[in-house]
């Protein structure tokens, strides 16, 4: 974008930066509302190091006037280690992450905001204050439609206009932008993240940023230099910092100009229209990304904000943006740390919303528990890729995720095997929804495992309560804490189930009895089942096993031989759950009818 040459010519340093009206610290909570206006819980308290420190820890090591326990030691505490290396008076430290919302925000944006919690959260373990920020870049363009998207032809109509004043084709919220932010941010409270949300839409419209705006103004010769050298083409001599949207048609087809001081004058390209924009007031002008990000990290004081592989390259947006920072608004790069893209297994490419049939926070917690989602995370370093999958892949991770969880709780004893504790009991510590920390004696809540409890769900087609009834008679679920992980990890299993499990694993205990008369050897060992049954309804499991391993003795029949025909007239499959647990859990009243059907 152009402006007549010499419009620029205010000599560099004129202002002060930061503003004056910025609080001490970078801090300034103008615009802390979510975008349905709701304030967000502050950030949870912090909690004092001493109070977790093992005597065998207490001297820690110190960096600067501050004590680090060694037991913190994942990747989310190193990285908080460094940032108060780089920022030991700085009260409170601020982590940052943000996104556009210019379609569904998935899955693979998540792993930006759980990055940025974790560090948050090891930072607070330490008992340091933070301020979490999340940035809805809403002031950016509408490029793309989604292939899924609902009124194609309306958001077409508005394309390369702000994402914030595109329609909401859902016709639920006030604007495109603000249907998927609210969406998002309702899928994080299960989640235990509380970011500070700040709309850059409001900040910009507002003139928080006029000093921020005119200081790169001042300095455009500076920055062009930064970014001429990632450049093919070289940025044109009268090239001013600045983007923005027509005040009449509202597209980014402008050219700005510049006379000095605060104003900027906007020409459409477009339309035609000519505006004139106080900086001081806001309006529709702002920084394009590469100058907008350093901006906003000394605006706000942003101590750590991670970035995607895409950012991180040699000349990508970080790199730029650190050489902006000092030079132009005597800030400091964060401490930085570059994730790699999550994937969805069978799928090639990076999740794109753009590209539609993504996959959200939401649709995640539907099948993994939010302690569980997090652990994937927690579990995995920044700079690893890694797959999110809902195929029979989900079995296995909640296996993992239980032998985990289990591992943590061992207390230590002096084995080798101390240190894998630990790394995995801190794993699971931050993984936890609410902060806790694992002590001595401590006991996990006990959860039925995955594989059996779709099982007995399956047998009780879908009916969370009557399955918790099941566990309950057994003693394997007794306080309330157990009764409530219990229904968390039992709709996630029945809506695995429902939705991704596949067909040879569903089954549905018939509702009528299907007459199938067995004739011979294997009619003669149904009735010896069925005698069993109706003469002990009550049977236990374990009195069930002893009859069955002797149920085929006396005929040419093994167990292999004659359980699909049971299978068949209880589930309509030749094969299905362990023969004893299903008969036991649908009990004799339920299936006593529907093996008689084979006895005509």
């Amino acid at each position: 974008m152009r402006a007549p040459c010499g419009m620029h010519g205010v000599k560099p340093g004129a202002l002060p930066w930061p503003p004056p009206q910025q609080a001490p610290g970078g801090l300034h909570r103008s615009d802390s509302s979510s975008a349905g206006g709701r304030l967000r819980s502050p950030p949870l308290q912090p909690r004092s190091r001493l109070a977790h420190s093992r005597p065998s820890e207490a001297t820690g090591k110190s960096m600067g006037t501050r004590q680090f326990d060694p037991y913190f030691s994942h990747w989310a505490d190193i990285a908080a280690r460094r940032v108060l290396d780089a920022h030991p008076d700085t009260d409170p430290i601020v982590v940052a992450a943000g996104i556009t919302p210019s379609g569904v925000v998935h899955i693979g944006n998540f792993r930006e905001v759980m990055t940025v919690d974790l560090v948050a959260r090891a930072l607070r373990d330490q008992g340091v204050p933070v301020r979490f920020i999340y940035s809805w870049d809403d002031f950016d363009v509408f490029r793309k439609v989604p292939a899924d998207a609902p009124q194609k032809k309306m958001l077409e109509e508005n394309l390369r206009r702000s994402v914030a004043d595109v329609p909401d084709p859902y016709g639920r919220t006030d604007s495109y932008a603000s249907h998927h932010i609210e969406r998002f941010e309702a899928s994080l409270v299960p989640l235990g993240i509380e970011p500070e949300f700040i709309r850059q839409s409001r900040r910009y419209r507002a003139g928080h940023y006029a000093h921020g705006i005119r200081r790169a103004l001042e300095k455009a010769d500076l920055i062009r230099s930064v970014l001429d050298q990632y450049r093919k083409e070289p940025l044109p001599g009268d090239w001013l910092p600045l983007a923005g949207f027509c005040g009449a048609c509202g597209r980014d087809e402008v050219d700005f100009s510049w006379d000095g001081e605060w104003s900027v004058t906007l020409s459409c390209r477009d339309c035609g229209e000519t505006t004139a924009v106080d900086l001081r007031e806001g309006g529709d002008v702002k920084l394009p990304w590469r100058i907008d990000w350093p901006m906003r990290w000394a605006f706000e004081g942003v101590c750590f904000e991670p970035g995607g592989k895409d950012h991180s390259s040699a000349g990508g947006s970080f790199d730029t943006a650190k050489q902006i920072v000092g030079p132009v608004y005597g800030g400091v790069a964060p401490e930085y740390v570059a994730y790699d893209f999550v994937r969805l297994k069978g799928l090639g490419g990076k999740i794109s919303s753009s590209s539609g049939g993504v996959v959200t926070v939401a649709d995640c917690l539907r099948v993994y528990e939010p302690e569980m989602l997090r652990w994937i995370f927690a579990s995995q370093r920044p700079n690893s890729e890694f797959q999110i999958s809902f195929d029979l892949d989900v079995i296995k991770l909640y296996e993992d995720y239980d032998r985990a969880v289990a591992l943590a709780y061992q207390p230590d004893d002096g084995s080798r095997k101390d240190k894998k504790r630990q790394i995995v009991r801190r794993t699971i510590e931050l993984s936890s929804v609410v902060p806790k920390r694992i002590e001595a004696g401590d006991r996990p809540t006990r959860v039925p495992s995955f594989r059996p409890l779709s099982m007995i769900l399956q047998i009780h087609d879908g009916d969370v309560e009557r399955a918790l009834a099941h566990y309950e008679s057994r003693g394997e679920v007794e306080t309330p804490a157990e009764r409530e992980r219990f229904r968390v990890r039992a709709r996630c299993v029945w809506n695995w189930i429902l939705d991704f499990a596949p067909e040879e694993f569903r089954y549905r205990i018939r509702s009528t009895p299907s007459p199938k008369p067995l004739e011979g050897e294997a009619r003669a060992v149904l009735e010896r089942l069925v005698g069993i049954l109706e003469e002990n309804p009550e049977i236990t499991e374990s009195e069930l096993i002893s009859h069955l391993k002797t149920l085929c003795d006396d005929t040419d029949l093994t167990p292999r031989d004659f359980y699909p025909f049971a299978y068949d007239l209880l589930i309509a499959r030749p094969k299905g759950p362990k023969l004893s647990t299903l008969l036991t859990t649908m009990g004799a009243e339920r299936a006593l009818p529907l093996l008689r059907a084979g006895l005509g």
